[in-house]
């Protein structure tokens, strides 16, 4: 048995060296061997794995095993270039929508004379729950976009940073004019809001646990009701019937066995919502007050659906908080059978 052994380790280490010496040819699905040694007779069978050893002169040893020829089969690679066409219909989209959101805001947030440009904090009437505003709309505004530039024809990462771009671009825009604007002024921490929000979608991208994390918003039926009847405050600005919500996925925490064996059911997460009552840019908001919620949320991205289309779907859909029972921890305790 130590003979067989050592015969077999001298086998391995005269191939080694012959490969070095240049004594191994190649030809197509065939390798060939020659050895001279003293002593040495061996021939392996790889197809039946038979080893005989024997003695001898100089003697010639070979063998051959098949090898699997590579696959030269070309693969399909999706080809992205930009479409004239559908670039042109994006314009005049972009541009029709761009001019309806002016015409509105003009009617509403700068409705009031211009004045010089200025600096200003305007938390103050929301209790900053504009900031929360301000990151998810960015972060919608570049994920909606990116997808209609990959639609376009350009390629996915382009698409994402074009559609990162036109959302900073937009959200500085409406900025610069609340600058202007006699009730407002602009604020950094709307901007760096606007920022964290038009690049979280990079941040997705390069660091994946962060794909359990989301932003999300939900709104009670009463706010279109309360535009609609000629409520004051205008139909973006009615933080009092909406929520800002933190969706986190708790697949992020779970080791790799358990998200295989599927022992949780991955569409079920958890949402911290932000919402105010009491407040109103138009009336004051010197008795407003936060309101925290947690809830069950549904992790729309972990639905089934594998095509290109539902996946960009569920990417959209899961921006948005659907109703799930939920609990009110703060300023008081109240329990929701489902909430909105």
């Amino acid at each position: 048995m130590k003979k067989i052994f050592l015969h077999v380790f001298l086998f391995f280490v005269f191939t080694f060296t012959s490969l070095l010496a240049g004594d191994i040819s190649f030809n197509p699905g065939e390798i060939k061997l020659k050895l001279k040694e003293k002593q040495i007779i061996k021939y392996f069978d790889f197809s039946s794995g038979d080893l005989n050893i024997g003695t001898g002169g100089n003697t010639e040893l070979s063998f051959s095993q098949k090898i699997q020829q590579p696959d030269n089969t070309p693969r399909k690679i999706k080809q992205y270039k930009a479409d004239p066409l559908k670039l042109t219909i994006l314009g005049v989209i972009g541009a029709g929508v761009f001019t309806g959101f002016h015409i509105y805001y003009s009617n509403t947030w700068w409705k009031d004379q211009r004045d010089d440009f200025k600096y200003a904090a305007d938390g103050y009437y929301a209790r900053n729950m504009d900031k929360a505003s301000h990151i998810y709309t960015a972060n919608i505004f570049t994920v909606a976009t990116s997808a209609a530039y990959e639609w376009a024809g350009i390629a996915p990462g382009k698409a994402l940073l074009y559609g990162a771009i036109t959302s900073f671009a937009y959200e500085t825009y409406i900025e610069i004019n609340d600058g202007f604007a006699p009730n407002w002024g602009f604020d950094w921490g709307d901007m760096g809001a606007n920022v964290f929000g038009a690049v979280y979608p990079f941040l997705q991208e390069e660091i994946k646990p962060l794909k359990h994390i989301n932003f999300k918003w939900s709104f009670k039926p009463g706010w279109i009701k309360s535009k609609t009847s000629g409520a004051q405050d205008d139909l973006l600005d009615d933080y009092t019937n909406m929520t800002f919500w933190l969706s986190v996925n708790p697949m992020i925490m779970f080791p790799e066995s358990v998200t295989k064996a599927k022992f949780y059911p991955n569409f079920l997460a958890l949402a911290l919502g932000m919402s105010i009552r009491d407040a109103s840019h138009v009336t004051g908001s010197g008795k407003a007050q936060v309101e925290w919620f947690l809830s069950f949320d549904w992790d729309v991205n972990q639905l089934p659906g594998k095509s290109d289309f539902m996946k960009k779907l569920k990417k959209i859909l899961n921006f948005y908080h659907f109703p799930a029972p939920a609990v009110k921890i703060s300023p008081e305790g109240v329990w929701y059978g489902l909430y909105f």
